[in-house]
């Protein structure tokens, strides 16, 4: 039963759901920056698709043209009028941070750099889409995202973090006691 409990084996645990959730995060990235629809998102066009989903918010709130007063609309009406007072107006910027960040953080997850920092980031992402009103896949992926910021230490265990969080963290303690950088362990 303790190994069980060994970040060993824990670790491989970690690794799959990371490896699951970076792959999708990253395969909608590449979709949105290089695929078919990317003008929509990152090119000629950049806000286009952002906007067409940030309509599909709107329609789902208060703010919608049909709106029965009374009904409790899909998505709040404190994020509606987020939606359309901030992330509207900025369409372009958000366009290029959404199909960036989901690249970027997929990518992340995958090699596991950064791994709790990419998962919070994506969990923001996916509390972002749920709050517009979208579902999808974004539950499952908004609670993995929620493990693995919170989990144990077996997170990092296969990860490039085991290795990189320890020599930044030794850089970082030689820069600021102005002596020489002691040498990272490794588990």
């Amino acid at each position: 039963m303790e190994t069980l409990k060994q970040p060993k084996f824990t670790g491989i645990i970690w690794l799959l759901l990371r490896l699951w959730l970076g792959y999708n995060w990253a395969m909608d990235g590449f979709e949105k920056v290089f695929g078919e629809g990317s003008a929509g998102w990152v090119g000629n066009k950049a806000g286009a698709s952002v906007t067409g989903f940030l309509k599909g918010a709107i329609a789902k709130s208060y703010l919608a043209p049909d709106f029965v007063p009374g009904s409790r609309p899909g998505v709040q009406n404190w994020y509606a009028d987020l939606v359309q007072n901030v992330f509207m107006p900025n369409a372009t910027l958000f366009s290029y941070m959404v199909a960036y960040g989901e690249l970027l953080v997929g990518i992340a997850l995958i090699i596991g750099i950064f791994t709790r920092f990419s998962a919070l980031m994506g969990v923001i992402m996916n509390l972002s889409y749920l709050l517009a009103g979208t579902v999808s896949v974004n539950p499952q992926m908004l609670v993995i995202g929620l493990l693995i910021v919170m989990g144990g230490a077996g997170v990092t265990y296969y990860a490039a973090d085991r290795f990189v969080i320890p020599f930044l963290k030794a850089q970082i303690a030689a820069r600021t006691s102005g002596g020489q950088a002691p040498r990272p362990r490794t588990a």
